[in-house]
């Protein structure tokens, strides 16, 4: 283990290796900030695309699984090192997690030239085999411009991971919002002022992630005032760095995978119940709104991994179990009073999405799925937060083995009971399987937080 004097800490990894409570706060509220950036111009950017004809906004959903693998293999990269780099950190192996750093930052590179490279080869094929033909030219238009620009995409995610590994979540923000705000200003000029259509929004994303990575390019290479310093110009490869990472960072992508799936699974149940098409519209509208309210649950996770990566790695059990316990409190309150307010304005939210002729009829249904769905949503921290613990202590595996069964589990009971059960009993079904799921996996988090505490599992650094 090697030592770090306190003059060689940033205020960030002070506050990280800190009160676990001011640590949580910290580094959450940042996050959530960022979140809502991006999900709201997520939102904003369909609408620019929306304005093209409904093959474009066709080809956008078409484009989902693509999207889905460039997130998951660039996020799990960045969340295998952000737990590996919190680890050491904590352990006091500074130069550990340097090499780490480095070594994330060089399988970045090399998996995003080959994401790019196997994009170019298989995007058409696979556009065509799931029903692509009538848009295929706006689906290569987007896709070609995501291919080019992947290494940027790559680097942006890891950037703000190693940030929020050593606790600068505020950095993280500022390139989170700073792209989210070029995206959305950019927009309208790349696709309707240039002329360029769909190849102008996806140039639109790409030039404002890759502005919006150069603070973080200027911060550790230039003013070089982070903790941890990316080491380029040495061997950067490392097996049991690369192993480490890839413990956490291989099972996280899968994830993102898992949660696909299940999504395509339930409008597949969906879509062959008496409501059909809309059944699958009421549901997909609903989790729009749901993935916007979850935010601060996510937010509160995502500060859950280097904090308690940090305390497992200075073999600090308690404050592992303080700080994901009171993640916890907050996360079940926090989504307990946006459940009531979600209830509460159920039926404006349901106006969102059934304002025009041909979606009023709509609005009573979903309302009564956003109702019901409100039940579940105080018990979703007990999966996020299980989830989050897991990859801190480095049980990638766990992980995902929570997340899959939180996702699949309802999906058996749901299929049953639309055989014969009506779109309300199919929502109700749902909603319990969303908190027995969550239940269960907290439960088995809860022995292993005991088993932490009783020493069975203990953090070795190597140098």
């Amino acid at each position: 283990m090697v030592d770090v004097s306190d003059d060689e800490m940033t205020k960030d990894v002070e506050t990280m290796l800190g009160a676990p409570k001011k640590a949580i706060v910290k580094m959450a509220i940042p996050t959530i900030v960022a979140m809502l950036a991006s999900s709201i111009n997520g939102l904003v950017d369909a609408a620019w695309i929306s304005g093209l004809g409904s093959d474009a906004l066709a080809a956008i959903g078409l484009l989902f699984p693509i999207f889905f693998i460039t997130v998951g293999v660039s996020s799990g990269i960045s969340i295998g090192a952000s737990s590996a780099i919190a680890r050491y950190i904590g352990s006091g192996n500074k130069e550990q997690a340097e090499r780490t750093a480095s070594v994330a930052f060089s399988l970045t590179i090399l998996f995003a030239i080959l994401f790019s490279i196997l994009g170019f080869t298989i995007a058409r094929p696979m556009m065509m085999a799931i029903g692509g033909a009538d848009v295929i030219d706006y689906c290569m238009d987007y896709a070609n411009v995501l291919f080019i620009f992947a290494i940027v995409f790559f680097i942006n995610a890891l950037m703000s991971s190693i940030l929020r590994s050593e606790g600068s979540a505020k950095r993280s923000m500022v390139i989170m919002i700073s792209g989210a705000i070029l995206n959305l200003i950019l927009d309208p000029i790349f696709i309707y002022t240039f002329g360029w259509g769909m190849a102008g929004a996806a140039f639109a994303t790409a030039v404002a992630l890759t502005v919006s990575t150069i603070p973080a390019f200027y911060w550790f290479w230039i003013k070089r005032d982070t903790y941890i310093k990316i080491r380029i110009g040495r061997p950067h490869f490392d097996k049991l760095i690369a192993k480490d990472i890839f413990r956490v960072g291989i099972p996280a992508s899968f994830e993102f995978v898992a949660i696909s799936v299940a999504v395509i699974l339930m409008n597949m149940i969906l879509v062959t119940t008496a409501e059909g098409t809309d059944a699958v519209a009421i549901y997909s509208a609903g989790w729009r709104i749901f993935n916007i309210i979850m935010i601060p649950c996510l937010g509160i996770g995502a500060a859950v991994v280097p904090i308690c990566a940090a305390a497992f790695g200075g073999n600090d059990p308690k404050k592992v179990k303080l700080a994901f316990m009171y993640s916890l409190k907050l996360s079940v309150l926090t989504m307990a009073v946006l459940a009531l307010l979600l209830f509460v304005t159920a039926g404006l939210f349901a106006s969102l999405f059934s304002y025009s002729d041909g979606t009023a009829y709509l609005h009573s249904k979903l309302v009564t799925f956003i109702r019901i769905s409100c039940s579940f949503l105080p018990f979703i921290g007990l999966g996020v937060l299980s989830s989050s613990l897991f990859q801190a202590l480095g049980m990638g595996t766990k992980a995902f083995v929570s997340t899959t069964f939180r996702n699949f589990v309802l999906l058996p009971p749901v299929f049953l009971i639309s055989l014969n059960g009506t779109l309300t009993d199919i929502w109700w079904c749902a909603a319990i399987m969303e908190i027995i799921g969550p239940v269960i996996v907290g439960i088995w988090c809860l022995f292993i937080v005991t088993a932490l505490m009783k020493g069975k599992f203990i953090y070795s650094s190597k140098t």
